[in-house]
């Protein structure tokens, strides 16, 4: 590998660690989304898939779902991210997921960047698990509708593409920034050729770095 791409390859690992930070994604969202009633520290969470000694997979939902019984005890809307679950000490794997919760109106809409509306129960290159083996039951077990956003094609559709912390936060911010997530039939365009997603995220990285110089 030349230096210049190594150099590069390390740039885009750093921002990927940045944007899955769960400070930094809270102060992002509330550096671009000002009308958010709930905005503490507790309120905005972003859960790691990292299962601590001695703890189980299951210890980790338990964790989720006491955060999900104060987000129920809100009104308006409350968004957070949660990853997979890693299933084994050494699974590395992180798939983020973020989630606007309606309580009004009591509805969950789930973000998955791996989202195939072709695929039988829309799931894509990753399975939605946290979503599908925790939140959605909890939520639905309260009387919740849960749905996801539709993409017009997955944002993540090789293994190669591991940008799945920036697209779900870039996703959430578009959605609530024109406050569009309650629309009927509402479907997130996401350009067909992969090197016009990437520039999608680069505007997005290029838009943090301007208006939030701080993060350099």
């Amino acid at each position: 590998m030349k230096i210049n791409d190594l150099a590069i390859s390390w740039l885009l690992h750093s921002i990927k660690i940045i944007l899955g930070d769960e400070s930094i994604r809270r102060y992002i969202i509330l550096n671009t989304i000002h009308y958010l009633k709930h905005t503490l520290k507790k309120d905005i969470r972003t859960f790691d898939p990292f299962v601590k000694k001695n703890k189980t997979r299951q210890d980790k939902y338990k964790i989720i779902e006491k955060y999900l019984d104060y987000v129920i005890t809100l009104d308006d809307i409350v968004v957070f991210t949660a990853t997979n679950v890693q299933q084994h000490e050494n699974d590395n794997e992180t798939h983020y997921q973020s989630f606007i919760v309606d309580n009004d109106n009591k509805k969950v809409y789930v973000i998955d960047p791996a989202f195939d509306k072709k695929q039988e129960n829309y799931n894509g290159i990753y399975y939605a698990e946290v979503t599908h083996e925790s939140i959605k039951p909890y939520f639905e077990a309260k009387g919740y509708n849960v749905s996801f956003i539709h993409l017009e094609r997955p944002a993540q559709s090789t293994k190669n593409d591991v940008f799945c912390q920036t697209w779900s936060l870039l996703i959430l911010l578009e959605i609530l920034e024109n406050n569009k997530y309650n629309e009927h039939n509402l479907e997130i365009k996401i350009p067909k050729l992969k090197i016009e997603r990437y520039k999608k995220l680069f505007d997005f990285f290029n838009a943090i770095f301007i208006n939030m110089p701080e993060f350099q």
